[in-house]
């Protein structure tokens, strides 16, 4: 077999397993974006909705490492069958700077990137769960 053949048959069939693994879109049954009822007094329902971001020293290159965790004060949101954090986003100012898309029981809500933040004035991120819709949160940089 040529080599061209052997990543051809190699790509197939990393698309076919890609699509076998893939969660099944039916079971994302909100895709609203939630309002806190009391911004200042998060439920514990909400706080396990909320993405936390954490900002890490930069590297030589300017280069910062942020991590999103889905949960805050404790309170990790799940990921099963069917109930999980399908996707998060990181926005710096408004430009979108990281996603990833995240299946259920093998992945839970976890997002990291190297961003330059030398003029960002703020970075949000949002986390989408399946049964109860997009959770957002704001850091000032």
């Amino acid at each position: 077999m040529e080599r061209r053949d052997a990543i051809k048959t190699l790509a197939a069939a990393s698309l076919a397993i890609t699509a076998a693994n893939a969660y099944d879109e039916k079971l994302i049954v909100n895709t609203n974006d939630y309002e806190f009822k009391d911004p200042q007094n998060p439920t514990d329902y909400e706080l396990k909705h909320t993405p936390a971001i954490s900002i890490k020293d930069a590297d030589k290159a300017g280069f910062s490492l942020v991590e999103v965790t889905v949960g805050q004060k404790g309170i990790i949101h799940p990921s099963v069958d069917n109930h999980w954090i399908y996707q998060i986003e990181l926005f710096a100012d408004d430009k979108r700077v990281g996603i990833v898309d995240l299946e259920p029981s093998v992945s839970r809500g976890y997002l990291a990137a190297r961003v330059q933040l030398k003029d960002v004035k703020k970075l949000r991120a949002i986390a989408r769960c399946n049964l109860h819709g997009n959770f957002s949160y704001t850091v000032s940089v």
